[in-house]
């Protein structure tokens, strides 16, 4: 009875936090973070393993809904020029993150984090923008790239958390090679598959059904993949974002699955992760701490400074235009779902302390919130008016 009441004051805060964001112009995963945290704050629900389990499940769904947005077969579109500049994008991100963090004397565990991509923003700017704007399209195709990327990186360092230097590690990442080589294989056979019968895809997700096909379809291939990453040892998030970009792949011949899927997953589900995120922090702590604000801004400050570095070599002759490429770098500069849910990793690895955990979560909140407001003041302004087109 206990889980059915704290499910309903959740529900009740989900419900609530469109009308708080709408209001206040903050991003509404910010404000169901703060809800999260208020609530729990004045204790008006607690923690339990069966709400610890539902927002692992909404954690995985947001997975699996940002692999939605990932059609492997658009980048065989954009031409080897775009992957080379952009894989240069993270060889130089990545590489400068690895010397800070060196020569900062950091934890391994910031290699992942400084330089974390997430779509969740990135999906956010594109409904406020012009589809065709040219730096939102380009930040949105790297930032796939660079998701999935981050993805990896995560698999790698839960491996070397979870086993040290020993061979254990080594098999984990032989293991890593050989399912992305197998994933790879399969997505070949089925171009081939799927070009000689065509007719199996109708088979499998039918374009009309009262059955609801599609949807029963997706929940398999989410689960499955989730079990197949989670029996040979790899993070479950691979398994579920793998499914999700199976889907837009393949199957993207049913129209309104996608928003169905993002319907069901940001109606409930996900929301309750990043409420469940909020409720574990502790507000006495953040409020009566003022080191934690100076941690946060100790990140804020080189994931920013890293982004614009990369950016600017990569991509400053491309857009031919300071402005534009300061965009882009900021658009990158918002990592707040991914980043969160790399805080939650790193937290369950006890790679980073109780500390470092709400400053990544206070970094998240904050650069979300005021990049956020300053994209909207740049494009909009008037001496930036060239910026549009």
């Amino acid at each position: 009875m206990e889980n059915i009441i704290t499910f309903g004051i959740i529900a009740i805060l989900i419900v609530v936090a469109p009308f708080l964001s709408g209001i206040s112009r903050l991003p509404l995963v910010a404000v169901e973070i703060l809800l999260g945290a208020v609530a729990f704050h004045f204790e008006l629900f607690s923690h339990s393993g069966t709400l610890e389990f539902v927002s692992k499940i909404g954690f995985l769904l947001l997975m699996f809904l940002c692999g939605l947005e990932v059609d492997l077969k658009t980048f065989t579109k954009v031409g080897t020029r775009f992957l080379k500049r952009a894989f240069l994008y993270f060889a130089i991100l990545y590489g400068m993150t690895f010397l800070y963090v060196v020569n900062m004397n950091l934890s391994m565990f910031y290699v992942a984090a400084l330089p974390v991509m997430s779509l969740g923003m990135i999906m956010a700017l594109l409904r406020e923008y012009p589809k065709n704007t040219t730096w939102l399209q380009l930040a949105l195709q790297v930032g796939i790239l660079g998701e999935l990327i981050s993805i990896v990186v995560l698999v790698i360092l839960n491996g070397a958390y979870s086993y040290g230097l020993t061979w254990e590690l080594y098999e984990t990442l032989l293991v890593l090679f050989l399912f992305l080589t197998v994933i790879v294989g399969l997505f070949k056979v089925a171009d081939v598959m799927f070009w000689w019968f065509p007719a199996l895809k109708f088979f499998l997700i039918p374009k009309v059904s009262n059955r609801h096909q599609d949807i029963r379809f997706s929940a398999m291939l989410f689960l499955v993949f989730i079990g197949i990453t989670h029996f040979l040892g790899l993070e479950s998030v691979l398994g579920a974002f793998l499914a999700g970009m199976i889907l837009a792949t393949y199957f993207h011949h049913q129209r309104g699955l996608t928003e169905k899927l993002n319907e069901f997953g940001f109606g409930f589900f996900v929301p309750l992760f990043f409420v469940y995120v909020g409720s574990t922090l502790d507000l006495n702590l953040i409020l009566q701490n003022f080191r934690l604000l100076y941690l946060a801004f100790s990140l804020i400050i080189p994931m920013i400074a890293l982004r614009f570095f990369a950016a600017f070599i990569t991509y400053r002759g491309y857009f031919r235009s300071t402005k534009k490429t300061t965009l882009f770098a900021l658009s990158h500069c918002m990592p707040l779902t991914f980043l969160v849910t790399t805080a939650q990793l790193g937290i369950q690895f006890d790679a980073i302390s109780t500390e470092e955990y709400y400053a990544l979560i206070l970094a998240a909140l904050m650069e979300g919130i005021f990049l956020t407001i300053g994209i909207k003041g740049l494009y909009s302004s008037k001496s930036f008016s060239d910026i549009r087109n």
